[in-house]
């Protein structure tokens, strides 16, 4: 399963923090070869860390997505991170957030894939290779 990691971001973000999101994609490269079912073989996962505009929003720009390409076998997923929480967060708080992010995709995904798609495997994989437990992630608030 191949991994891709980029971000919409609003201005106010730094470049390092982009960084970061880039060294969240390079760790989950680590996992491209473990098998977790064969109806999935690519995730797209794009953090949205950006000022809510209603504006930009009517005209559809950086809104989430949670798309899965049955046929293709890929998966396009798009969530927000409140940008206030992220740029007040210190370093080691915003991987976690990266982290959440990146986990709330895969259960998201698991939803939608239910044929051959080993999502709560994947998720303890991501958990145990970022050695964060479940309980802190499911207590940070995006």
């Amino acid at each position: 399963m191949d991994f891709f990691m980029t971000c919409e971001v609003w201005k106010t973000v730094k470049h390092s923090d982009v960084k970061l999101i880039l060294e969240v994609e390079n760790t989950l490269k680590k996992l491209e070869n473990n098998h977790y079912g064969n109806e999935i073989e690519s995730i797209s996962i794009i953090p949205i860390i950006i000022e809510i505009i209603p504006e930009l929003e009517d005209a559809g720009f950086f809104k989430e997505r949670k798309l899965f390409k049955r046929k293709n076998k890929e998966a396009d997923m798009r969530l927000r991170i409140n940008i206030e929480t992220f740029l007040n967060a210190d370093r080691d708080r915003k991987k976690l957030l990266i982290i959440k992010n990146v986990i709330e995709c895969i259960r998201i995904l698991g939803t939608k894939a239910k044929k051959d798609f080993d999502a709560e495997r994947l998720e303890n994989d991501i958990l145990n290779l970022f050695e964060v437990e479940k309980g802190v992630i499911d207590n940070i608030d995006m």
